[in-house]
Parts: structure tokens; C-alpha cells; sequence
């Protein structure tokens, strides 16, 4: 996911080749040189003759690429990312039926508004799972709505005791397809599975 390079990058008074990624949240460098410079500290992005400068609230990051590439970045950095709730594609026209507890203010601010007591009313479904019994609640639930999908949240890596790997394998186990993830905050990622049609 997002846009990768691998290009000389002058940070922090270093000079050296460096693997970048940018998604959503982070402009990455990975190499001799490493930093995550959030993406909502970027000020300014400017094509310079060496290629790109990135102009942040800390130092400077120039990123060497020629003119095509160059354009290509600036671009990239300029476009301002979506939201969760876009990514979620919830919304009051799109609203969630929201199954389990959470105490996670990214995801509270993404639905707010944008949920719904009543699963008929849901266009989409969205299940919080801590533990294997919330799984089994979760599958439960997307079996008994099959023409919806439904995003699997948990915690992120050792903190989860219903990790990603259990999670795909029980879905699609139950014959679902995983289509889309995403980051839902420092703690919380997500999957968007649906029933496999027949």
C-alpha cells in the first residue's frame, strides 16, 4: 500500500540512499537514515534541482529524483489523504452497525454520526474483536448478512490475543474473501471481508 522508492535522501545533515514509503500517516525512510515524519508536519513540498524538498516543522528532507519523478512525489505528498471514515466508506448516507465495545478516539471520531442501532438499516458492518468468542460473534453476524461487508477490528501485533492470521483463517474457513485493510490507529487495524459469491 501507498508509493515506494528508493532514492538518495539528505536528512538531518546525512546524505545517504534510503528506501522511502508513504502512505496515509507517515513519509518512512528506511536505510542508513531513518525517520517517520508524519505526514500532517509537512508544510511545504517543493521541486529543487536536486529533486524534491520537503519542508516540515522539523529538519528539511530533500529526496533526490529526476524531474518526472520529482513531479510524481510532490503530487503524491500534496494529496491529502483520506480519512478513516472514508476508508471505512462510512458515513450518514453509508451508516455502520457497530458490534462490540471500543475505547479508541480515531475510530469513535470516524463513526460518529455514522452509525445505526439496527443492523437492516446498516450498509455496512463492523465488528470489534479482543477475544475468540467475539470472532465467533463477528462470523455469526456476517453470515446472517451476507449482501454486507463487514471490517474485522483488533489490536495490532503481539498486543492481540485475535490476531490478523486467526482471523483470515476463520473467515475464510467460513468461505469469506479479506479485500481491504487498513490502519484504524496506533492500536487498531481492520479487514474488510465479504461472503464469496457462489
Amino acid at each position: 500500500m501507498g508509493r515506494e522508492a528508493v532514492a538518495v535522501c539528505h536528512w538531518n545533515g546525512d546524505v545517504a540512499e534510503a528506501k522511502l514509503h508513504l502512505d496515509s500517516r507517515f513519509l518512512q525512510l528506511r536505510g542508513e537514515s531513518r525517520a517517520d515524519i508524519p505526514r500532517a508536519q509537512i508544510m511545504v513540498v517543493s521541486i529543487v534541482v536536486e529533486g524534491l524538498r520537503v519542508t516540515t516543522d522539523g529538519p528539511d528532507l530533500v529526496m533526490e529524483f529526476g524531474p518526472v519523478e520529482a513531479a510524481r512525489w510532490q503530487k503524491a505528498l500534496l494529496k491529502k489523504p483520506p480519512s478513516l471514515a472514508e476508508k471505512l466508506g462510512v458515513s450518514v448516507e453509508t451508516p455502520a452497525f457497530v458490534q462490540g465495545a471500543f475505547d479508541d478516539a480515531p475510530l469513535e471520531q470516524a463513526l460518529a454520526g455514522a452509525t445505526v442501532p439496527d443492523v437492516q438499516d446498516a450498509a455496512l458492518l463492523i465488528a470489534i474483536i479482543w477475544e475468540d468468542a467475539d470472532l465467533r460473534a463477528a462470523s455469526d453476524l456476517a453470515l446472517a448478512h451476507p449482501e454486507k461487508h463487514i471490517w474485522m477490528v483488533h489490536r495490532k501485533g503481539k498486543a492481540a490475543i485475535v490476531g490478523d492470521t486467526a482471523i483470515r483463517t476463520h473467515m475464510r474457513g467460513l468461505g469469506f474473501v479479506d479485500s481491504k485493510t487498513s490502519a484504524v490507529s496506533d492500536q487498531l487495524t481492520t479487514t474488510r471481508y465479504r461472503l464469496r459469491a457462489k
